[in-house]
């Protein structure tokens, strides 16, 4: 009888602590450092959206935020509010900005201030490069700040807070050449699902935008990358895949680059995987005016001639690119230097 007693007690106790957690928790936060209802509406969007509180609502007239939410919901709402309600014109701390949501959850919030990119297109762009490289869900912006709020596991905010470094870079300037800006160190190694190894690299001497990403883009069909992800300003490219893979586009992007800072490039680059290998890729860079303005169809002639998947062509530099074996790279090779007369 006294155990039976004492064990509806302890019953009653959990389910009465249980119900007072799941009890809503209202809570009024004041702006003070900001000012527009627009940057109201801003941070209460970003705060809905990484909490998933149930109910937020603004009062633009009164300058406060009011949410209804569990306690753990409000408690992180409240650190956001504080990390989001600053003022524009003084530089934000460069402190890390994390919240873990408990000692044991691999979940973790974290707030990361940009500096170089304009807003809201450049902060957008890296947004959107590392949410997608990290597969990173939750995340979100606050452009006066350029703030940028990631809520993941332990690792995906490590890949995050190494992108941001490696992209959060000024824009280039086209008055000179610039050197290529890449290092054996600037990758990460994920431990998630693969591809695994991620790597920012520059292209700097690209001359406009348009060049740089077609670049990226015939990069990403020669390498078969499904991840790749630009950031105009600062002419970076995140790239996520199998070591094969970004050992190829970091030595395709270093070339085209290259090629791009002179008027008489290399007249071919060859590159294989490795000694046995039949899988070739090679860089044919051109010279005649008539194979330039044409450069585009050759490329589909040697697919189609040929039965070959992966042949492009590349404005500036001008270049055709090949994927294939050594016997069908020589037979474009031979039409390519008929034409390039």
């Amino acid at each position: 009888m006294q155990t039976t007693a004492v064990a509806s007690s302890l019953t009653v106790a959990v389910l009465y602590a249980s119900s007072a957690l799941a009890q809503p928790t209202n809570r009024l936060l004041h702006f003070t450092a900001t000012s527009s209802p627009q940057n109201f509406q801003e941070i209460a969007t970003v705060i809905h959206y990484i909490t998933d509180i149930p109910q937020d609502d603004v009062d633009a007239t009164e300058k406060f935020l009011s949410l209804q939410g569990t306690s753990s919901q409000v408690a992180l709402a409240e650190w956001l509010f504080t990390n989001l309600d600053k003022p524009t014109n003084v530089p934000q701390s460069s402190a890390k900005h994390e919240y873990r949501l408990s000692d044991t959850s691999d979940d973790t919030v974290r707030v990361f201030y940009l500096t170089n990119p304009e807003v809201p297109q450049g902060v957008q762009q890296i947004a959107t490069a590392v949410r997608s490289l990290a597969n990173i869900r939750q995340m979100l912006t606050y452009n006066d700040l350029r703030a940028v709020v990631v809520r993941g596991t332990a690792e995906q905010v490590s890949v995050a807070e190494f992108l941001f470094a490696a992209m959060d870079k000024p824009a280039i300037q086209q008055a000179t050449s610039q050197k290529l800006e890449s290092s054996d160190s600037a990758e990460f190694r994920m431990n998630e699902s693969p591809p695994t190894l991620v790597r920012v690299i520059y292209i700097p001497n690209t001359k406009t935008v348009q060049n740089f990403q077609e670049v990226v883009t015939l990069v990403r069909s020669i390498t078969d990358l499904r991840y790749a992800f630009t950031y105009n300003a600062a002419r970076a490219v995140g790239v996520r895949g199998t070591d094969d893979q970004i050992a190829l586009a970091k030595w395709l992007f270093e070339n085209l680059d290259a090629a791009s800072t002179t008027t008489s490039p290399p007249s071919a680059n060859e590159y294989r995987f490795s000694p046995t290998s039949d899988d070739f890729v090679k860089v044919f860079y051109l010279a005649s005016t008539s194979m330039l303005e044409n450069l585009h169809e050759t490329a589909a002639r040697i697919r189609q001639t040929f039965n070959m998947r992966r042949a492009f062509g590349n404005s500036a530099p001008s270049a055709i690119v090949i994927r294939d074996t050594a016997q069908k790279i020589a037979l474009a090779e031979k039409l390519i230097q008929e034409q390039d007369k």
